[in-house]
């Protein structure tokens, strides 16, 4: 998803068609290591596609899955998606909240030099 504007709808929606079917066979086999992924990549896809409510609701999905999982890393990154998300479509004072929650879960990560980033 990181280089979705570089490339063609027709290539970018093929590859991630690929990548959901994967992860969806990932997901059966080992949920609590794999849905918080798949649901943020669900939510960038509805990013992508103009859904925003339902990108929105992903991503707290996606956040939801990886706190109850105990992945602070990716719990940590999906906040920092939602968060670009939500200022992008002009609500900041929602983004920052985000954006406060992936800083403490960076920090309690270890990850410093991204929070301070």
């Amino acid at each position: 998803l990181a280089m979705e504007d570089e490339s063609s709808d027709f290539d970018w929606t093929s590859e991630v068609s690929n990548v959901i079917a994967m992860m969806e066979v990932f997901v059966q086999v080992g949920k609590v290591n794999c849905e918080h992924k798949l649901l943020l990549l669900e939510a960038e896809i509805k990013r992508r596609m103009g859904e925003k409510e339902e990108a929105l609701e992903n991503y707290n999905l996606a956040i939801a899955a990886a706190e109850r999982n105990e992945f602070i890393h990716e719990q940590a990154i999906a906040n920092e998606r939602a968060a670009d998300f939500l200022l992008k479509n002009g609500d900041s004072k929602t983004a920052s909240r985000y954006y406060g929650k992936a800083h403490c879960l960076y920090l309690q990560w270890g990850a410093q030099g991204k929070a301070d980033h």
